[in-house]
Parts: structure tokens; sequence; C-alpha cells
């Protein structure tokens, strides 16, 4: 997710960024088996030769160099590092007030702290009234792994990628599923209601692992399966999600997470 994230922020101009469940900017590294997987597996197999294009990434450049001091830039760190003087405004939201104090202590090192806004509130509700005040080349970014829960207000993370999408604001949201039939669950959810919606201009693309089952966990790496579904962006942003989306399934063709089949195949919505 952050591999697209950071390509697609390079190839659209926003003036706002907004996140809805930013969590920390900066982790440190602990080498486990998800991480293993994850970041460390993605940066030994673009490192080989025949990956120049996710070699060229600018999130590959990022990643490598930070990885190097032992820590991962999360999405917040990303989006300050990509869009930088570019973006008028970056709104971060987050429950956790520690995750936040984490995003504040980034933004004053990348000297980005007058335009960093920090909300600690439910999302759900903070973002949908912000919104209507927001201006059209808005970028928002919705990252809250369950997409169909409606929160005390009432409305879900994809009813905010909806009404975003018809004010004309470029949108990305990422979520994640753990067996066979949350995914076609949450499919079916995505297609009605966009449908229902009028939004005929999106790309939906998923990756999932090999190990997924119908109904039980088999293995746990974090997430089994992860979808990224964009509204409003330009013909080679959407083109890029899902050249890059084919390339991590190259890449990810032999993997193990432990002992489990860590490949991946790909499916569009």
């Amino acid at each position: 997710k952050h591999l697209v994230l950071c390509e697609v922020l390079r190839r659209e101009s926003s003036s706002i960024y907004v996140e809805t469940n930013s969590a920390c900017a900066i982790y440190p590294m602990k080498q486990t088996p998800e991480q293993q997987y994850g970041i460390y597996y993605f940066l030994e197999k673009t490192a080989e030769e025949d990956n120049q294009v996710l070699k060229d990434s600018i999130y590959y450049k990022i990643e490598s160099a930070e990885m190097q001091k032992g820590y991962y830039l999360g999405s917040p760190a990303l989006a300050m590092e990509v869009l930088g003087r570019q973006a008028q405004k970056f709104l971060f939201f987050d429950i956790e007030k520690s995750a936040l104090d984490n995003v504040e202590r980034y933004a004053k090192q990348a000297e980005l702290q007058t335009s960093v806004h920090l909300y600690n509130t439910d999302s759900l509700e903070g973002v949908m009234k912000l919104l209507p005040s927001l201006p059209k080349d808005s970028f928002i970014h919705i990252d809250p792994y369950e997409i169909d829960k409606k929160g005390d207000s009432g409305v879900t993370y994809l009813d905010i990628l909806i009404q975003a999408t018809q004010l004309g604001m470029k949108c990305l949201l990422w979520y994640g599923f753990m067996t066979e039939d949350d995914k076609e669950s949450l499919d079916n959810y995505i297609v009605s209601s966009l449908e229902k919606a009028g939004i005929k201009d999106y790309i939906g693309v998923e990756l999932t692992m090999n190990s997924i089952r119908k109904d039980s966990i088999l293995c746990n790496p974090g997430i089994l399966g992860s979808g990224i579904l964009a509204t409003n962006l330009s013909q080679i942003s959407k083109d890029t999600i899902l050249d890059y989306s084919n390339k991590l399934v190259d890449i990810y063709k032999d993997a193990k997470y432990k002992d489990y089949d860590g490949s991946l195949y790909i499916q569009h919505l």
C-alpha cells in the first residue's frame, strides 16, 4: 500500500493531503518474521538487477535509505517526503495521541510543522465534517482496515470515499481481509455501494496470499489479503497501480512466510 501511495502522490498534484488513520510516521525495525516477509523481502528482491522499475520507485529509494538506519517510514512520513512543500496542508487523524506525537516530531524534523495539522479524534465523523470545506484538489488517503463498519456517526470509511469522490477529490483507500468469505463480502459491498452512488471512475486491485482459506486462518503475517480502491485519479496513476501490483506478484512468486506459501494472486474489482 505504501509503494502505491508514494507513486500516486508523486503523480497527482494536491494542495491538501488528508489521512484518516495515520498511525506513526516512523518505526524502529525488529526483524520479526512479519517484517522479514514484508519490507525486508521487498527490499532484497527489488535490489536484484531485473527489478529496475521497482528500484526506480520513490518508495524503494526512501525506505532503503531509512532501513539502513534501522527505521521504517509509515504513510505520514512518506506523504511528507513525497509532497514536501508542494502541499499547503497535511491533515492527520488518529485516536491514538502517541501516534500523533510521533507524527509531530517527524514534521519538525522535516521542517514541515507549520503545514501539519493533527486531529486526535474519530476520523469517521471528523473527516466527513471537514470534506465540504476542502478544495477540490485535495487528496484523501483512507487507511482504516475495516471499511464496512459504521462508526458512532453512522457512516463507514467507504462512505467517506464516496462523499469525497462526489466532491471531485482524489481518493486512495486501503482495506484488508483474512478469509475468502471476508473478501467476497467486501467485494460485494464495494461494488454495490459505488454502483448505487453512480461512481464509475474508479480502479480496484486486490493482492491476496495463496495461503488464504475460505473461513479459517492458516497463518497470520499481519494480513492475508488487501485491496486498493482509488477514484478520480489520472490515467497514469491508474496504470501505475496496476503495474506495481503485478510487479509485487512477480517478486513474491517464491516467497515464504515461515513455512507457508507467501506467493500472491491479483484480482480486479
